[in-house]
């Protein structure tokens, strides 16, 4: 009691509110602590589950991280394997500096490091930070380096590029048209090496598949990841099985408006051939009448959108592009966005200098219960303000006279 006679709380039970708080808030903490087989940021994920299966070995920067940070790494459990995956890696050269603020080892260095666990193929996906000046020099490192350790076959996946692609690295050193030259050297190289290199054209295998992607349309949606593992998988088995898994030609980016070349000269020759009026003629420049021309090509069809880009359907239906053998196990469908909470990757919307192939971490999962715990603490302190009983002196205030 004091001295007006009101029964005052102890500090042991005022403070109760608080302490249960801060007790649940170190509980969520320590949830976030990765245990059991979340591969964290600089490290090598290791599977060894799958018995007498072949080995592999996967090394890529965050558009491959997302395997890890889903920890989901679906079809790829039908091999053992090694996988390292890091966010703003580069293929030889030094890597930028990720979000996480380190350099990771490029590609080169972790295959040095995990000599003589590689396996009998290796799996890259990994350029998207490689300035254009050192492409090819990447691609054969890569070669050389596989062929000292005695891999059987290199696998790399063709680069995402296109309309949706919005990605460049951090010191801007990239953009799409770097992307589309990447494959154009690795489809060379793979010619080139007798077919020791097999380019799996993942750019192609994934063109429409939006729901896939994050805004930047290169990092990996919890589909995304489903997609890739999925994709690798079919594409490595083929390979072990002898097939020889090569594009006949680059991957698809869809024409519109603007594109010039061989391929739009090609499109308006089919357009023509269909029956399709094109008062332009043939003149390898997509403008608006082949775009009338194309729309009007689809609308025949029946069975293509009616956009008057040229996407991979349309080519295939105009006989422009024909992936032949190299047609997915599974076709890409355009996913709905997964709602969960993405992978670390940068906004759109992010700066340059932080917007890197984004990475880090275990799982988004951690970020979620942080952000719970700290709110609770804050919830729970504003109410025990708000429940403090009023001062002495306005209680003395409404005292009677």
């Amino acid at each position: 009691m004091n001295a007006m006679g009101d029964a005052v709380p102890t500090t042991r039970w005022r403070d109760a509110p608080r302490r249960l708080a801060a007790v649940v808030a170190v509980a969520l903490v320590v949830l976030t602590i990765p245990i059991g087989g979340t591969a964290r940021a600089d490290e090598t994920f290791v599977f060894d589950g799958a018995g007498d299966a072949p080995s592999i070995s996967l090394i890529g920067d965050s558009t491959l991280a997302g395997v890890r940070w889903y920890f989901d790494y679906g079809e790829l459990q039908q091999f053992n394997f090694v996988l390292n995956a890091e966010s703003c890696r580069r293929t030889i050269e030094l890597s930028c500096f990720s979000r996480e603020g380190y350099r990771s080892a490029n590609v080169l260095a972790v295959m040095e490091s995990l000599d003589g666990q590689l396996g009998d193929v290796l799996v890259v996906m990994s350029g998207y930070n490689d300035p254009l000046a050192t492409i090819d020099e990447a691609i054969a490192g890569v070669i050389d380096e596989a062929q000292r350790q005695g891999v059987d076959n290199v696998v790399w996946l063709t680069l995402r590029a296109g309309s949706g692609v919005a990605y460049s690295d951090p010191q801007e050193q990239t953009s799409v048209a770097t992307f589309e030259e990447y494959n154009e050297q690795l489809v060379a190289a793979s010619e080139a090496s007798d077919g020791y290199l097999q380019v799996a054209d993942w750019a192609t295998y994934s063109n429409g598949a939006g729901g896939w992607f994050e805004t930047d349309g290169v990092h990996l949606t919890s589909a995304g990841v489903d997609a890739v593992t999925t994709f690798i998988a079919g594409s490595v088995e083929r390979v072990l099985a002898g097939e020889d898994i090569n594009p006949s030609s680059g991957p698809w980016t869809t024409l519109v408006p603007g594109a010039e070349g061989d391929v739009v000269t090609a499109v308006q020759q089919a357009v023509i051939e269909a029956g399709v009026d094109l008062p332009g003629g043939v003149d390898g420049v997509f403008g608006n009448e082949t775009m009338f021309a194309v729309a009007e090509y689809q609308r025949r069809t029946g069975d293509l959108q009616v956009t008057g880009a040229v996407d991979i359907a349309t080519a295939r239906s105009l006989g422009v592009f024909d992936v032949g053998d190299e047609e997915p196990a599974v076709a890409p469908q355009s996913a709905e966005p997964d709602l969960r909470v993405a992978s670390p990757s940068e906004p759109a919307a992010a700066a340059p200098e932080q917007a890197d192939v984004a990475g880090g971490g275990s799982s988004p999962l951690p970020i979620v219960l942080a952000v719970f715990a700290v709110a609770l603490l804050v919830a729970v302190g504003l109410g025990r303000r708000r429940r403090q009983p009023p001062t002495r002196h306005r209680r003395h205030a409404e005292q009677p006279v």
